[in-house]
């Protein structure tokens, strides 16, 4: 067993068995959704972080267009200022790359498990814990692998593919579909806001004719434009990926909307509360200015008494 094995796979193996055996009905499918739902939230601290970071980036794009005009083109002297301004707000450029990185690892384990659960369940007793082997479920399985439910709910093969040998099975085609739109959703939750009508060919074609183009702006039309090819791809190779996996691919985006909205909300409510606070302090304002003004009047009747 190699050392990938025995850190990623074996533990998710055990994961997913686990959950299998001590769960009623022992349904494969519902043990995944369970475990991605698992997975998401161990990652909560992480999905947080990465959600601050593009939304502080996103604030002070007007600050690095700032920055970009005061170089005059020094770009050595641009890259300084902008790594100051990143400090100074607490900014990793490259902070995004930390759920990638453990999210990649965790997928491709997680094809390994599905395969050796899907197409070869005697693997169960090979890869289970003595701990976990103990479940009465699981004893039953390892005794006859053939009594193992690979399916969602018991209707839905995980083992087939949406588009396969057999042709398109249709149940798997819309849990990929939906897989697709909710990353569509995932994607547009966090784009950057673009001046309405504008194209990436025409500011192409404004920098061809020698304007000094807004690298912001670019980025901003880019990641517009990378929304909509993300969930295309998604969805073609989830066409053809094992059952298991698109239900994987499906509930994750599926949990990772729900936790961007719940972030993306607690921003706004926080924003609502600093716009009524502000309010009320120009209110309060207001009000000490016409007491003011109306106790002015007053004061001077009483010099001119005396």
């Amino acid at each position: 067993m190699s050392l990938f094995d025995t850190l990623l796979v074996q533990p998710i193996f055990n994961i997913l068995v686990f959950i299998y055996g001590s769960i009623p009905g022992h349904d494969f499918g519902v043990s995944l959704i369970l475990f991605t739902i698992i997975v998401r939230t161990a990652m909560w601290p992480l999905v947080k972080k990465q959600l601050n970071q593009t939304k502080v980036m996103q604030k002070i794009q007007p600050e690095l267009k700032k920055i970009k005009q005061s170089s005059g083109g020094d770009k050595q002297k641009e890259a300084k200022l902008m790594m100051e301004l990143y400090r100074e707000r607490g900014v990793n450029p490259f902070g995004s790359i930390g759920l990638l990185i453990v999210q990649l690892p965790v997928f491709i384990a997680l094809f390994a498990v599905v395969r050796l659960i899907t197409e070869h369940p005697d693997n169960i007793a090979k890869f289970t814990y003595p701990l976990i082997s103990g479940l009465s479920q699981l004893k039953m399985v390892v005794s006859n692998p053939g009594i193992f439910h690979d399916s969602l709910f018991g209707l839905i093969d995980l083992t087939r593919q949406a588009v396969g040998p057999h042709g398109v099975y249709w149940p798997l085609l819309i849990i990929a579909i939906g897989a697709a739109g909710l990353q569509y959703i995932q994607s547009k939750q966090l784009l950057p806001k673009v001046e309405e009508g504008r194209k990436l060919r025409d500011v192409l074609r404004e920098q061809s004719s020698g304007k000094q183009m807004d690298q912001s702006e670019v980025s901003a039309l880019m990641s517009n434009r990378m929304s909509m090819l993300f969930p295309v791809l998604t969805l073609a190779i989830a066409a053809y990926l094992s059952g298991a996996l698109v239900l994987y691919l499906f509930v994750t985006s599926a949990v990772a909307v729900l936790q961007q909205s719940l972030v993306l909300r607690k921003d706004t409510e926080e924003l609502e509360e600093r716009s009524e606070s502000a309010e009320a302090r120009v209110k309060q304002a207001k009000e000490a200015e016409i007491v003011v003004s109306e106790s002015a009047p007053t004061k001077k009747k009483n010099k001119a008494r005396k």
